[in-house]
């Protein structure tokens, strides 16, 4: 009982994505547990590690003001920061870019003017909590420009991406606030570098996002795969990226034989009413569907995939357009269902 309490208030001090990264986290070593030819004994060793390992991540973040660090990491989207806290341990700092940058506008991201225009446009268009925008997003993402003004020169960075677009676009942009820093900067690739790791003749892998890497396998490819830093052309070259993505209004991106593209906002669109058109299929009559359903069916066909609650704005979209019929309110997902007309 007192461990219950104990783990209780570890997790109620993290933040609402961070709580929410190692839900997402746990769910995936429970599916590798489950997939595993391991014994029972050892499934159960290993889920323990596991809690021992978010104890540890919670009880480092109570007096992270005051540890040092040997390097700073850095890399995009709440849950692939989770897992990096989690693998690399506690002479590594990791700041995490709350932001998924497949979407929404980032035209003049750099100026005040451009971030408003961001944020008014994901309160305008996806399902968050009340007030999260102004309370939390606008909160974190001021916190961690400040973190990243603050890392001190003689400190190495290592960037990480992977081939997805919310991590590459981000990769560029994180280049872009460090333009004025004389750190050593080193970039990995999470896919690539799992790949010539662990493929095999019997087993290719392939993961787009950082999030989706074993927390003990990203500190192998810590160790194995960093090389030599980014030379200063390397570093301009991807500031001049990101500086070209600034001038672009489309709010959708895809990452795309390795380069990112713009693409109109109902871009999913025909693949959310092809699925919708396949699971009525499997009814016997037609009926409504669940938003949470046609949703994650749709993601499960996505290579790299994007937000749920991006697909979740163009099914309301859809709606809206005529297309679908509607039982709930559409508040979040999870409280509606939907029906093809």
């Amino acid at each position: 009982m007192i461990m219950i309490k104990y783990l209780k208030r570890l997790i109620g001090e993290m933040t609402e994505e961070e709580a929410k990264s190692f839900l997402l986290l746990t769910m995936m070593q429970l599916k590798t547990v489950q997939e595993s030819n391991k014994s029972p004994k050892q499934m159960i060793e290993d889920l323990h590690n596991w809690q021992e390992k978010i104890i540890s991540f919670a009880q480092n973040k109570e007096r992270e003001s005051d540890r040092a660090y040997n390097t700073v990491h850095m890399v995009c989207g709440p849950s692939s920061a989770g897992s990096l806290k989690v693998g690399l341990g506690d002479e590594n700092k990791v700041i995490g870019f709350l932001d998924y940058f497949s979407f929404g506008p980032i035209y003049e991201l750099h100026k005040g003017v451009g971030r408003e225009r961001r944020y008014e446009w994901l309160r305008n268009h996806l399902n968050y909590g009340d007030d999260y925008i102004e309370e939390d997003y606008e909160r974190q993402i001021s916190e961690t420009l400040k973190e990243i003004d603050a890392i001190p020169d003689s400190i190495p960075i290592v960037l990480w991406t992977a081939e997805n677009t919310d991590e590459q676009t981000g990769a560029r942009y994180l280049l872009y606030l460090l333009k004025a820093k004389k750190n050593n900067v080193y970039m990995i690739n999470t896919t690539l570098a799992f790949q010539e790791l662990y493929n095999t003749r019997e087993y290719q892998y392939f993961f787009p996002r950082t999030a989706g890497v074993d927390p003990e396998k990203l500190y192998t490819i810590y160790q194995k795969k960093v090389s030599n830093p980014l030379t200063k052309e390397e570093r301009v070259q991807f500031e001049q990226e990101w500086l070209t993505l600034l001038e672009t209004k489309e709010v959708l991106r895809v990452w795309e034989n390795n380069t990112i593209k713009g693409k109109t906002v109902d871009y999913y669109d025909k693949l959310i009413l092809t699925a919708a058109r396949k699971l009525h299929a499997e009814q016997r009559e037609k009926d409504f569907i669940k938003s949470t359903r046609l949703i994650g069916k749709v993601y499960g066909q996505l290579d790299e995939g994007i937000m749920d609650t991006f697909l979740e704005y163009r099914v309301r979209t859809l709606i809206y357009n005529g297309f679908f019929e509607i039982k709930g309110i559409p508040k979040a997902m999870r409280y509606y269902s939907v029906k093809l007309k």
